[in-house]
């Protein structure tokens, strides 16, 4: 994903917000919602004073990358929980 094109898909606070409720979605079906919360809350801290674009756009694409992993991750288990065992090629998709 470029620079830029993470600039325009989040800012860190909305980035923050969807971190949140994915722990509170993975919470439900695992557990531990407080340790999820405090590892989210700490990332984002030891990032709070960044000033270099450059590494406020790594650390936002880290973020996006942890997001979208787990999203292909229950793409694929809810595939076999229906049958289809193949795993999903998200290349060929775009």
């Amino acid at each position: 994903m470029s620079l830029q094109a993470t600039k325009d898909i989040r800012n860190p606070v909305q980035l923050y917000r969807d971190c949140l409720r994915l722990v509170d979605y993975v919470s439900t079906k695992q557990g531990g919602l407080a340790t999820l919360r405090q590892q989210v809350r700490s990332t984002f801290d030891a990032n709070r004073n960044l000033t270099d674009p450059q590494a406020i756009d790594t650390a936002k694409e880290a973020a996006i990358r942890g997001l979208s992993n787990f999203f292909v991750h229950e793409a694929q288990v809810l595939a076999k929980k229906d049958g289809r065992s193949e795993q999903v090629d998200w290349k060929k998709e775009e």
